[in-house]
């Protein structure tokens, strides 16, 4: 059977490798080239070291990335769906949580989400869990307003394992090279078409078109002053949560995610742009624990009344000035489309940014087969 064309994806990332797999779907020959893939736990590779569960970071007046994460949060329920009717499916590593929103404050987000997710309602702090919750905290930290509604939690390393084999089984073929960056993006483009004729010879011909997913990555290889690291830090503990939570204001951000089916949960977090350190901060790590207590305490369960910690990591979120940038770009006689700079939404957006890089590749192979013909 004939493809479409054959799109090599920079990057294995969420983002690569869910374009990856759409752009296999819809009949294309796909080859991935990353410096690291699932499995690996490299700094440099933002994925792995992600919470990670769909609330979304969109703003109120950015339509597209609201329809991004709308994509993905009725995609996700569909997987969880099917494997729900076929447990002898591949497991994505996805469960429906019920998920608390806390404000130490009034409410300054405007809550767009509301209508698209399930299960949505307010919650009473006169009533369980907030009143215990409260009883705990100094009057300046007690929580005012609360939320809930039902969302995901995502096993991050079995998803990105989960994708992978999705890819392989759609015939898409992972090359683990590393591709210098600091040449310019017409030389990348040339390096990554030699690298993958040297691995897979005559198995693929020349790129048509190449799916920039290279996350911070894209600073060098683009040479994109807009890109930026934003570093977290997050805790690794024994046990799954009973529910999501995110605790908002009062200067701090806290979050637990329960990783299903691991036994675990990861405690959060922080948001510290251009900081490019892969160093854990003792500190840090202490307010994340003591933060924390207050809105999971099924998880102290130390000998000490504190959390079992398994481990800390610090992760560097791919940010960018002015948003994301999914778009064509012509580089000398190559097509490329770029996707990256998600920021700390790249698996909330994943699906719906995944299915612009596959129109926006099609619209590249059309805009190609016509300059071909004249």
């Amino acid at each position: 059977m004939s493809s479409k064309g054959h799109i090599v994806v920079l990057g294995a990332g969420v983002t690569g490798l869910t374009s990856a797999v759409f752009l296999a779907e819809a009949g294309y020959e796909v080859t991935i080239i990353a410096a690291h893939v699932p499995g690996d736990t490299s700094i440099e590779y933002t994925s792995p070291w992600a919470g990670a569960h769909w609330r979304t970071h969109a703003d109120p007046r950015d339509t597209r990335m609201q329809d991004w994460d709308v994509q993905t949060y009725n995609y996700w329920q569909q997987i969880i769906q099917r494997e729900r009717l076929d447990p002898k499916s591949p497991q994505a590593g996805l469960k429906l949580y019920d998920s608390h929103h806390y404000w130490i404050g009034p409410v300054r987000e405007e809550l767009w989400w509301a209508p698209y997710v399930k299960d949505f309602r307010e919650l009473s702090t006169s009533q369980e869990p907030l009143l215990s919750i409260n009883g705990q905290l100094p009057a300046e930290a007690m929580i005012q307003n609360a939320a809930a509604n039902r969302s995901i939690a995502i096993n991050v390393p079995q998803y990105l394992l989960y994708l992978q084999e999705r890819a392989k089984s759609l015939g898409v073929k992972v090359i683990k090279a590393r591709i210098a960056t600091d040449a310019g993006l017409t030389s990348v483009l040339k390096s990554a078409a030699a690298t993958m004729k040297e691995c897979l010879g005559h198995q693929r011909s020349p790129p048509d078109c190449f799916v920039n997913a290279s996350g911070l990555g894209a600073k060098k290889l683009c040479g994109d002053e807009a890109v930026y690291p934003i570093r977290g830090q997050t805790v690794l503990v024994k046990g799954e949560a009973a529910r999501i939570r995110t605790q908002l204001g009062g200067g701090y951000n806290a979050y637990c995610i329960p990783r299903p089916g691991s036994g675990t949960t990861i405690l959060g977090g922080t948001k510290e742009a251009n900081n490019w350190s892969e160093d854990v901060d003792p500190a840090t790590t202490d307010k994340i624990l003591k933060q924390c207590s207050f809105i999971v305490p099924e998880l102290l369960t130390g000998k000490d009344g504190g959390f079992e910690v398994i481990s800390v990591q610090c992760g560097l979120r791919p940010g960018r000035h002015g948003g994301a940038r999914v778009e064509i770009e012509k580089v000398g006689d190559l097509n490329v489309v770029h996707a990256y700079g998600h920021a700390g939404a790249g698996y909330q957006n994943s699906v719906g940014s995944a299915r612009l890089v596959v129109k926006l590749v099609d619209e590249s192979m059309t805009a190609k087969s016509l300059s071909a013909r004249l």
